[in-house]
């Protein structure tokens, strides 16, 4: 796969390289081949330079202009890739790979309407282009259409029986639908095309951790995810399971791998680390420093990202279940996590006397990655504004919990346009760090949250937490269970169709009704 270009196209290099290559006077169709080459060779300055004087020459060049669209999308400037794709589709409409091509730079932008089309017209100039089948089965997975899209994949591997792609994707569909053995049949298929391939190994264990099937689980999911971040995979698992005490006397580094919430969820291993005999020190993320560092178990405490002091091993959070053969029947409890007394004495001050129950809010994620996948994934987890106003004559005091853009603007903005959702008391812009909002929660009485790191803060301080959950789910919440093995403190309300926040809320809406006034009409 070809990386993004890291700067702009340097012109002088290029013309260089073309005089070395080719005669003075050159052919338009000796340029294209050149530029071609520079492409396929991953020189995307170089070839952007021929491309754009191929274009200059002669504006009237579509595949030049197709060319120089995809050297934009492969650098991640997809807007300007459809404008250039468009030019081509401008000169010549009847090429499948332009529209191909175009669509995948609009889905890129989430304009998946016109992706749709785009490929479907792909499909009309070239019925057995098995690529434009499989890209269609992608958007129509994003649109919800998921019986559509499984059809679309069925089709890219009728053509194409070794399309490896077309597999994994199928697979990923049938994880999203919930029908794990056909997700891992899927899976295994891409494996024995592809026996080495990380991301299919990443997520078979992420499908097999959802049906509960930790020990594989656990093995996929770490081997595949350490690959993934691009870290050595150091396999411990002879060292942590050998005879007592078998880490006595040595020092490991316990490092948060992923994200805020995934620290908070994990940490509770370094104490069984330690109780094997190492010297236990934590690198964890910096907001998370304060509040983490009330509990027993841990020798240290480091930021992420400081230089890291000696050490005999570097041991990843998130390897830990792997490592230590978790299942279900023995996770280990949350350590005990405190807030800071005098943070929380000064909510309780600043929160004024207590009327009615109070309830914290988070409703967006917020944004984790410029991945494509996550991005999509934040999509489906985040819970858009206005279902709020599903809470409204509900008698209770409503908290905002909601850090992080672009969630915390247009809440204000909401507000200042006068809102017609209950009102949500906004206190976040006090909230530095996560021993602050600790702060604030032990002064509620429940959090309800989608499926970030405030939830897992909330919960292993043992408050009630409702989990507003998608219905393609995370696999640490498992299928079809409204608690969690993690977090005795924790209620899901899942979904029960992709994208039905609808139902959810009024599930939510009525149960807090109870809390409210359990004689209360609803």
């Amino acid at each position: 796969m070809m990386t993004a270009m890291k700067s702009k196209p340097n012109k002088q290099a290029a013309n260089l390289l073309i005089a070395k290559n080719t005669p003075a006077a050159v052919s338009l169709l000796t340029q294209f081949q050149l530029a071609q080459s520079f492409h396929r060779q991953g020189r995307w300055r170089d070839a952007a330079v021929v491309y754009d004087s191929i274009i200059a020459a002669q504006p009237g060049h579509a595949d030049a202009w197709h060319m120089r669209g995809l050297l934009d999308a492969q650098a991640g400037e997809h807007a300007q890739a459809v404008n250039r794709m468009s030019q081509a589709i401008a000169l010549d409409n009847t090429k499948s790979a332009y529209f191909n091509n175009r669509g995948l730079a609009l889905q890129a932008q989430q304009r998946l309407t016109e992706a749709l089309a785009d490929f479907q017209q792909a499909i009309a100039l070239q019925p057995n282009l098995a690529q434009a089948h499989c890209n269609l089965g992608n958007v129509l997975q994003e649109l919800h259409r998921h019986e559509e899209a499984l059809a679309c994949f069925d089709r890219a591997i009728a053509l194409q029986a070794d399309y490896a792609d077309a597999y994994f994707n199928r697979g990923n569909l049938y994880a999203a639908m919930l029908n794990i053995p056909k997700a891992c049949e899927n899976y295994d298929q891409v494996l024995a095309l592809n026996p080495d391939d990380v991301d299919v190994k990443f997520s078979k264990g992420n499908a097999l951790l959802l049906a509960g099937e930790y020990i594989t689980g656990w093995h996929l999911y770490d081997l595949g995810c350490m690959k993934r971040l691009l870290k050595a995979y150091q396999d411990h698992s002879a060292l942590f399971a050998s005879g007592d005490q078998p880490l006595k006397g040595l020092t490991f580094i316990l490092q948060a791998d992923q994200g805020l919430g995934d620290t908070i969820q994990f940490i509770r291993y370094a104490p069984m680390v330690q109780a094997m005999g190492a010297r236990v020190i934590a690198e964890v993320q910096p907001p998370l420093l304060s509040f983490l560092s009330s509990m027993q178990g841990v020798d240290a405490w480091i930021k992420k990202g400081e230089a890291l002091p000696p050490h005999d091993h570097c041991c990843q959070l998130m390897s830990l279940p792997h490592f230590l053969k978790t299942t279900l029947d023995n996770i280990p409890p949350c350590p005990v996590l405190r807030a800071d007394q005098a943070k929380q004495q000064y909510w309780m001050e600043k929160l004024g006397a207590k009327n009615k129950p109070r309830v914290g809010l988070v409703w967006n994620g917020g944004p984790k990655s410029r991945s494509l996948n996550v991005l999509e994934m934040n999509e489906r987890r985040n819970l858009p504004l206005q279902y709020l106003k599903a809470l409204s004559g509900v008698d209770v005091e409503f908290i905002s919990l909601q850090k992080g853009e672009p969630a915390e603007s247009e809440f204000r903005q909401a507000v200042a346009a006068a809102w017609d959702g209950p009102v949500i008391h906004d206190h976040v812009h006090e909230l530095k760090d996560f021993s602050d909002t600790a702060a604030l929660v032990m002064n509620l009485d429940l959090v309800i949250a989608v499926d970030t790191s405030t939830a897992h803060l909330a919960a292993s301080l043992s408050k009630p937490v409702w989990l507003l959950n998608r219905y393609d789910t995370c696999w640490r919440w498992l299928l079809e269970r409204e608690d969690s093995p993690w977090y005795p403190s924790i209620k899901i309300y899942r979904q029960t169709s992709a994208g039905d926040w609808d139902g959810v809320m009024q599930r939510v809406r009525s149960d807090l009704f109870e809390l409210a006034s359990p004689s209360a009409e609803k």
